[in-house]
């Protein structure tokens, strides 16, 4: 196909201008689709440009390289490009390089066979990126439970993480199980990102409709002193536990209401409503124990508010479930 200006579509000259014109961010975009039109005979130039070009802290042109060779199906020029060592020589260059590492991942997710998940599990084993992460959801694979496991510590990557697993769904039950109960490295020396993934793990069982065998591998952790785990603990002892430790699960939540964040106060709430009638008795306890305190503290008293919002609710729910 010609251009107007006589230049063909897919000759070398218009390929290495088009890929040239990738470099501005005010045209490189909508050389893609030219690019792409140009077929195969462009991958060379985006894969030298790929491989070889000069990484920058502006990661636009490259992940738009990373675009056109997706588009281009360059599976090989994709995987190459993931396995070779990073080039990026200090922390702005890494970070900027990192956002086409996600692109290449999320594109080379494309390919559903075993070989390309064998590429991305290897890729989770060096290092934990988002879009790798995302691409391996994707497959819905057993094989991919540990690495998505895994990236339930990472801030970047649990939310592909937990999508992965609630796709996986029942299979990925076993694995959550464990990683709720495993505090790393150990109970007394537990890392923050542990004590997230297994926050996290919680929240996962909680929407699979978890059984009576689950619970008997989770009760333990009502003696937990962080108070989003006993949150998300007594949330599924609402859904399958016995009614004394409904029991205990209320008296835990309601001891632990005053430590519970803002962000987690409505799933609170709701599970103590959950655990009605087992929970009656220790909201109304602990509505009377804050309701003798000095006025100018119980006006300051949020829980405490929580507590009589709760009761009113409670009034209308009958005594036996």
């Amino acid at each position: 196909m010609m251009r107007s200006d006589g230049r063909s579509c897919g000759s070398d000259e218009e390929v290495e201008r088009l890929v040239r014109a990738l470099q501005s961010l005010v045209d490189g975009e909508s050389a893609i689709d030219q690019l792409v039109a140009c077929g195969l005979s462009a991958i060379p130039a985006l894969r030298e440009f790929l491989l070889h070009g000069r990484v920058t802290s502006v990661p636009q042109p490259r992940m738009w390289s990373v675009e056109a060779l997706g588009r281009l199906e360059a599976r090989e020029v994709l995987i190459e490009y993931l396995e070779a060592p990073n080039r990026a020589l200090d922390a702005q260059l890494c970070f900027a390089e990192d956002a086409v590492r996600n692109t290449a991942a999320r594109h080379l997710g494309r390919w559903h066979d075993s070989e390309t998940f064998a590429v991305l599990l290897d890729l989770c084993r060096k290092r934990l990126l988002p879009g790798v992460i995302e691409a391996i959801a994707g497959f819905e694979r057993i094989e991919a439970i540990p690495y998505l496991d895994r990236a339930l510590e990472d801030d970047f990557c649990r939310g592909a993480a937990e999508e992965g697993l609630r796709r996986i769904g029942p299979a990925a039950r076993g694995a959550l199980l464990l990683s709720a109960i495993t505090p790393l490295p150990n109970a007394a020396d537990e890392t923050p990102s542990s004590l997230g993934r297994r926050r996290r793990a919680l929240t996962l069982l909680a929407d699979m409709t978890p059984d009576a065998e689950d619970w008997s591998v989770l009760r333990d952790l009502l003696n937990e002193s962080d108070a989003e785990v006993t949150v998300k603990v007594a949330r599924i002892a609402a859904q399958t536990a016995p009614s004394n430790d409904r029991v205990v699960a209320a008296e835990k939540l309601v001891a632990a209401l005053e430590r519970v964040p803002w962000h987690a106060v409505k799933e609170a709430e709701e599970t103590l409503l959950s655990l009605a009638p087992e929970s009656m008795g220790a909201i109304h306890a602990e509505q009377r124990r804050r309701a003798a305190r000095p006025p100018l503290v119980r006006a300051g008293d949020e829980v405490f508010r929580l507590l009589v919002r709760l009761s009113g609710k409670l009034t209308a729910i009958p005594t036996q479930r």
